[in-house]
């Protein structure tokens, strides 16, 4: 046999001259984390081992969404409804708003989300109502705030409960942090509890905390804190930082003292933020509770939907959404590692990958734990992305002929760079320097010209400066993502327990990260979700395009 091939193909094939028949040869793909070349080891996708069947699973039992008001929880419900008319029935948790009932509230919201609408309008509304039965309630209360009388008719009537719910800010104050994502775990523990079900709890990858390199999915969850010196170091104890917690809130007498102490109080243990802290504590709830059936599944960043329920989908701040709209909007000098890849994936891959371990979790044959990320199999490196958020303002403004000339030319053609904290601290001096001088000189025309003619500049600057400011504060909260820290979160439990499913599951619930381009992903279609559902609802309620604080990779 011959090897047919060219440079720049990757088919992995040859053909035998005198037979004919094409043979598999190994195909290679350059992983820019290690440096190196790696064997790619072909997927068969008709072939599973079929250990598992999503599909019989499904059709025999009832789940308990928790959060389907949230972004990752819309998706879910969606592809549930889309992909598994089987599943036998769905009871779906929402919390009252204001004087809106959770069932007013899931028929006039949730349903009404671009992700559900045309789900809806194809299988009907109807036929939903007899599927899906909708309970109130709220996890920061007792029993989630189900009330006794649904209580009673959910008893042998629900199988698992899915748990998307929680407060996704990194830094709130440190009282609301622990409501939902730590006693609201306290919460969903008692009613999986009473009705004797299994849980898939939905927390996040970064409870790893300030860490690098590979992040295993087998660690120890209970004591577990990101500063510890080994397995053996039992330091950290969830009921004396509760404690701690407590007593620390009782002598606070503002929501900034609150803040900055939860905020502190996780640095010192080593997380990330108040965010990553609180949901370590609220995984740590659910591991040490004996007899508890149960898996935790840990999303990396998530972002814009890749494929369903159609490209580009988002809503709400989504965590890299105030990078994307800063890069649109100017920010040229970007500190990130040179070396480093981020970790996101598209949430519609986050709800496959939930659907997964469910249906793992009902056959009893799930791991404890499963990363859902990309690095591992498919990086994007920090550097790339800097250059795509060049792309994508150079896209945005080139043939604009609306607002300031030399503005236009600023975000077309001045290239975007990779900087050192150190160079990034410097530009930030120089820029200080440069608005304290434009103040000075407009406070000085003021007296020489009045205020009517220098009123509306120092208004533009103060504007100005709270911009950049937003955008400092933004940009600071992610550095522990882009240069402190690089993470890469291990994904073989997930791609095992893929593996196991019928090749009919396997069809409806995709698991092939390593197939993303990244490029068009972020530009043609991330990007531009971004812009179309993102940035309106910052223009309509003229706010500045980054928000802060920004939102959490996850729900």
């Amino acid at each position: 046999c011959r090897r047919q091939s060219r440079v720049g193909q990757n088919s992995g094939y040859r053909q035998c001259r005198n037979s004919g028949t094409m043979k598999h040869l190994t195909s290679w793909q350059f992983d820019p984390v290690s440096g190196e070349y790696r064997e790619i080891v072909p997927e068969i996708a008709a072939r599973g081992d079929s250990d598992i069947s999503a599909i019989d699973q499904f059709h025999s039992k009832t789940i308990l969404l928790m959060g389907a008001t949230g972004f990752v929880g819309k998706v879910l419900l969606a592809l549930i409804l889309e992909r598994f008319p089987e599943l036998k029935h769905l009871v779906i948790q929402v919390r009252r708003k204001k004087n809106l009932s959770g069932e007013h509230r899931f028929y006039s919201e949730v349903l009404q989300s671009p992700s559900l609408r045309m789900i809806v309008n194809r299988i009907g509304v109807n036929s939903i109502r007899k599927k899906v039965t909708i309970v109130e309630g709220d996890l920061s209360h007792p029993m989630c705030g189900i009330v006794a009388e649904q209580l009673a008719q959910l008893t042998d009537a629900v199988d698992v409960i899915i748990n998307t719910a929680g407060l996704v800010e990194f830094d709130p104050p440190l009282n609301e942090s622990l409501i939902t994502n730590v006693y609201g775990i306290r919460n969903l523990i008692d009613l999986v509890q009473l009705l004797d079900v299994k849980l898939v709890h939905i927390s996040t990858c970064y409870v790893s905390g300030k860490r690098n390199g590979r992040i295993p999915e087998d660690e120890e969850i209970v004591g577990y804190y990101p500063n510890r010196n080994n397995a053996n170091d039992t330091h950290f104890n969830v009921d004396e930082e509760l404690a701690w917690c407590e007593d620390f809130i009782n002598k606070s007498e503002d929501r900034e003292t609150l803040r900055r102490g939860g905020m502190e109080r996780a640095e010192s243990w080593g997380w990330i933020n108040t965010y990553t802290y609180a949901k370590s504590m609220g995984e740590q709830l659910i591991a040490r509770t004996p007899e508890l059936r149960y898996c935790i599944v840990r999303p990396a960043i998530v972002e814009s939907s890749l494929n369903f329920p159609f490209p580009g989908w988002n809503e709400g701040m989504t965590t890299s959404a105030p990078l994307v709209l800063m890069g649109s909007e100017g920010v040229k000098s970007w500190p990130v590692r040179r070396d480093g890849p981020l970790e996101i994936i598209p949430v519609d891959l986050i709800a496959n990958g939930i659907l997964i371990a469910t249906a793992a979790m009902l056959a009893d044959r799930s791991e404890k734990v499963y990363h859902l990320a990309t690095a591992a199999d498919n990086p994007v490196m920090l550097p790339r992305l800097v250059a795509f958020l060049g792309m994508n303002a150079r896209f945005k403004h080139k043939h604009k002929k609306t607002g300031n000339k030399l503005a236009r030319f600023w975000k077309t053609y001045i290239e975007t760079e990779v900087v050192s904290v150190q160079q990034l601290e410097a530009q930030r001096k120089r820029v200080r320097w440069g608005l304290e001088m434009l103040q000075a000189a407009f406070n000085f025309l003021k007296v020489a010209l009045g205020k009517k003619t220098m009123n509306p500049y120092l208004r533009s600057l103060r504007i100005t400066r709270r911009q950049i400011r937003q955008q400092q504060q933004t940009l600071d909260m992610f550095l522990p993502f882009m240069i402190h820290n690089s993470f890469v979160f291990d994904t073989d439990h997930i791609r095992q327990t893929w593996k196991m499913l019928t090749p009919e599951d396997r069809q409806r619930l995709s698991w092939a990260p390593e197939h993303i381009d990244w490029a068009d992903y972020w530009v043609n279609i991330h990007t531009k979700g971004i812009e179309k559902w993102i940035r309106p609802m910052f223009t309509k309620q003229a706010r500045p395009a980054v928000q802060s604080p920004p939102r959490a990779p996850v729900s």
